[in-house]
């Protein structure tokens, strides 16, 4: 099954759930997942459907409470339903519910009478919630039993009728978990320290301006835990774990390990990430380790010596030509490749970083930094203002509100997450040597005696 297009068992997701909030899990086989109060169900009856299926848990009334225990006390296990695939067909009876209905063209008569508005009780309710009547059912009589739902202007009702839906639906929509959704999602969960306070807006510009493609070599510094990496490699790969291009990113980093943890929640196969994604230490990259040195450290051995070794030392010798492969790769993307791009997205002192690494990019590509902070791009493109190897430096900022829009309406959001961020582009260039000086002067004076003579001539 195509990961990208179906619903596959151990893959990663995004739940679209009736309150508009999103639920990241794991498909494991053979167990279930629960979605609070919108209930659980099986994943093993959701594997094979397409990604951006609806499903509807139905529950026939045989479900029971189990007590489980759980951190030494005992809790209540919301019992898992069966499932009920979703067509198109539902939206548009949503839509003609309320075609039938009595409205107003004004709230003139309204009259706000708090609960005794509605006549069906919140006992009644949960008896209908109990005998597992369907959410659409419940929101039909509570709509019936409303006193002054005709009083309503359309647009009311409309507001009405959603916060039913989200009370009282247990439809879930699977959707595949692409970096942007991921992206999305950390911000809704209001994780914005964690990625720099980026924005999808800021991001896709990024990726415009790095000229990002399938077969280049990329240089990155990501300190958001793995996402600008996870961005890359979809912008790369488009998601195929199996593609045969040759493409990599070198990702530096200041600690001793690599923060790339949301590489995690990719639907790449570690193989995958391993090979084209490697990780170098900024102390390595910069002072890379000479032949010379990996050499005396260790030598790989022929295929009769290494016949001869006993298991417990063969196992140290793969161990030691791993660390071996490793300073060799580091040796040559070091010091052999002029990378495609440099993309940064780092709280280090950028003035002093990016020339340095800027080096390490072949001519005419593109540097494209990343900052929460306007100032410190400010300070780095003075820098680069008077460093001849970059091209007209830029400070760009990226601000996108959202917009509500109802039928006849159209008002921005009161509110909104993430700024957005601040990013610098330019180009590294290769400066044109200087002209040369003739400093005798016989030489000067029969240059000029030779252009005036073809100036005559002429």
């Amino acid at each position: 099954m195509d990961p990208l297009k179906t619903i596959c068992a151990e893959q990663h997701v995004i739940i679209k759930l009736p309150s508009d909030n999103n639920k990241l899990v794991q498909l494991k086989p053979d167990t279930s997942i629960s979605l609070g109060k919108f209930g659980a169900f099986n994943v093993n009856d959701i594997i094979g459907y397409p990604l951006g299926t609806k499903f509807e848990i139905l529950y026939d009334g045989d479900e029971k409470e189990e007590q489980v225990p759980a951190t030494g006390k005992f809790k209540y296990k919301i019992p898992t339903g069966k499932i009920k695939v979703l067509d198109d067909d539902v939206e548009k009876t949503e839509g003609e519910r309320l075609e039938n209905v009595v409205n107003s063209e004004n709230n003139q008569h309204l009259v706000n009478l708090g609960n005794e508005v509605q006549k069906l009780s919140a006992e009644e309710i949960e008896a209908l919630k109990e005998k597992s009547v369907s959410s659409s059912e419940i929101i039909s009589k509570m709509i019936e039993s409303h006193g002054s739902f005709d009083k309503k202007t359309v647009y009311s009702q409309e507001k009405y009728l959603k916060r039913k839906k989200q009370k009282f639906d247990k439809i879930f929509t699977v959707d595949y978990l692409s970096s942007s959704a991921l992206l999305q999602f950390l911000i809704d969960k209001g994780d914005i320290q964690r990625i720099m306070d980026m924005s999808q807006e800021s991001v896709a510009m990024l990726l415009n301006l790095a000229n990002i493609k399938e077969n280049g070599n990329y240089l990155c510094m990501d300190e958001t835990g793995g996402l600008l990496v996870y961005f890359l490699l979809e912008r790369m790969f488009g998601g195929d774990d199996k593609s045969k291009s040759p493409g990599k990113i070198i990702v530096v980093h200041e600690n001793e390990h690599p923060n790339l943890d949301l590489l995690k929640f990719s639907n790449y196969s570690e193989s995958f990430i391993n090979e084209h994604v490697i990780t170098i230490s900024l102390l390595e990259f910069f002072e890379p380790p000479t032949i010379e040195d990996i050499n005396k450290g260790f030598t790989p051995l022929s295929k009769d010596e290494l016949y001869q070794l006993k298991s417990g030392q063969k196992n140290k010798y793969y161990r030691r030509l791993k660390w071996y492969h490793t300073k060799m790769d580091i040796l040559k993307f070091s010091t052999e490749i002029e990378f495609d791009a440099l993309i940064i997205a780092s709280t280090l002192h950028l003035p002093s970083l990016v020339p340095i690494l800027g080096e390490k990019v072949h001519g005419s590509r593109p540097i494209v930094c990343y900052s929460q902070f306007k100032e410190t791009l400010l300070e780095l493109a003075h820098v680069l203002y008077e460093d001849l190897r970059y091209l007209a430096p830029s400070v760009l900022e990226t601000r996108c509100r959202p917009y509500q829009t109802i039928r006849g309406r159209l008002h921005p959001l009161m509110t909104m997450k993430g700024g957005g961020g601040y990013l610098l582009w330019c180009h590294r260039v290769i400066p044109a040597s200087e002209p040369l000086t003739i400093q005798n002067p016989d030489v000067s004076k029969a240059i000029e005696q030779d252009i005036k003579v073809g100036e005559g001539q002429d």
